[in-house]
């Protein structure tokens, strides 16, 4: 427990030191972010002066709809808050947040649940990725994953800048240049979406309560607590700087197939439990985020330096759950299990294509849901015919006694390595031109 004690001791120095004046009586700077009536909880004003001013991690992103009185991240992002606000009372039962309260008790309330947890971590560190796979569908035969609760965060070898490279590539033309920098902003994008993805994922504890209280009682309530804390602070504390000072709470590596290994590999620690599950779920979104950079490798290496930095984590924290929500609001109830597949096809396109298309998404119109349908029917003929080409492999070389002794196979929808990875689309890895993940990633 030594370990523990440790980090529970860091926890409350750092609590005791946070200025915790500067979140008290917060007034609201800015009137397009919308606020419901008789909420009297705001976000920092800091943060809604630099969603007017776009002082965030997306920028002007050109897939972000026209808005009129407020913009497009106002809206998203008003919702969001609404809802972690709303998840917080909640969890705690209470009528108004002390934001005082919830800074000074939050790391804390992590130790206590590191120390219920203790006992359970192999059968917490099994249902996480028991969850994952059944969440994406996915065999063990296509990602192999280590999932890992220990105190101790490895964060050697995760390769995150804590801001943009400067790059001195020399391009071709100024079609070039504008090109490389529309794939920046689309990889933002989709590292935002990732977040959210993850950040969505990370209360689906809820659906193994009955798990959960077979281990310990306590678990499911001190979760819930917990995450909605997490959620909160992300919107009252205006500059939460992951590059240093803080405990990192998780972290995930992913490794790409290669001649050593067929498989994609996903390593995750965290210190709880609902951080895993973040942590597994953003693996599993980085391989289906990873067809989506240029091919080419000069051009993929700048892409990545530009987008992938630890500064832009608390921003893609704070819109990337209220994008993701966008986005699966427009598929429909009988096809919501198909969202992953939908999002790899979406991610997978030309940039401008890309653009084009999500942008009619965000915006919820018609041509975005006609979009996602067509999508949709896309992924299901592709499903169904992979389907058909396993039972003819399976079938192949059989006389009909044996066929029809054989009982019908259940029908799945998860992902293959092709899926994954982007089929025809994947990079070469081994051609100079070719885009090397291994080491990227």
């Amino acid at each position: 427990m030594s370990n523990y004690k440790k980090i529970a001791q860091e926890a409350l120095r750092k609590a005791n030191a946070t200025k915790l004046s500067d979140l008290s009586n917060v007034k609201t700077l800015n009137e397009g972010v919308m606020y419901p009536e008789g909420m009297s909880e705001r976000m920092h004003p800091k943060l809604e002066e630099d969603l007017v001013k776009r002082n965030h991690s997306l920028g002007k992103h050109p897939i972000f709809p026209e808005g009129n009185e407020s913009t497009f991240e106002e809206k998203i992002m008003g919702n969001r808050f609404n809802d972690v606000v709303k998840r917080y009372k909640r969890a705690n039962d209470i009528d108004k947040i002390d934001n005082n309260q919830v800074v000074s008790s939050m790391l804390p309330l992590v130790y206590e649940t590191m120390g219920l947890e203790a006992k359970h971590k192999k059968a917490l560190e099994k249902l996480a990725e028991q969850m994952v796979r059944e969440e994406f569908e996915m065999d063990e035969d296509v990602v192999e994953i280590h999932a890992e609760l220990t105190p101790e965060i490895n964060m050697i070898g995760t390769k995150k800048n804590p801001t943009p490279i400067q790059s001195d590539m020399e391009f071709k033309n100024h079609e070039e240049m504008v090109n490389a920098n529309e794939e920046v902003y689309k990889r933002r994008f989709l590292n935002a979406m990732t977040q959210g993805a993850a950040k969505k994922c990370n209360h689906m504890f809820h659906m193994v309560d009955e798990e959960l209280t077979e281990l310990d009682p306590r678990l499911p309530n001190k979760y819930s607590k917990m995450m909605a804390a997490a959620d909160y602070m992300y919107y009252v504390i205006p500059a939460i700087d992951e590059t240093k000072g803080t405990v990192n709470g998780g972290v995930v590596k992913v490794q790409f197939p290669s001649k050593q290994n067929p498989k994609a590999v996903i390593y995750a620690q965290a210190l709880v439990f609902p951080v895993l599950i973040h942590e597994l779920v953003k693996g599993v979104m980085e391989l289906l985020s990873a067809h989506g950079l240029p091919k080419n490798k000069k051009l993929g290496n700048f892409v990545i330096d530009k987008a992938d930095f630890i500064a832009a984590e608390p921003w893609d924290m704070r819109l990337g759950p209220a994008l993701w929500e966008q986005f699966t609001k427009q598929i429909e109830p009988d096809d919501f299990k198909l969202k992953h597949h939908i999002y790899s096809e979406l991610a997978a396109l030309p940039v401008r294509e890309f653009n084009v298309k999500m942008r009619e998404i965000m915006a919820g119109t018609k041509e975005g849901k006609k979009i996602i349908e067509g999508i949709v029917g896309d992924v299901k003929k592709g499903l169904q015919e992979d389907e058909f080409n396993e039972a003819m492999n399976e079938i192949s070389g059989k006389d009909e006694n044996e066929i029809e002794e054989e009982a019908p196979t259940d029908n799945k929808e998860g992902f293959s390595l092709e899926d994954l990875l982007g089929d025809g689309d994947k990079p070469n890895t081994d051609g100079e031109e070719g885009f090397n993940f291994e080491e990227l990633l």
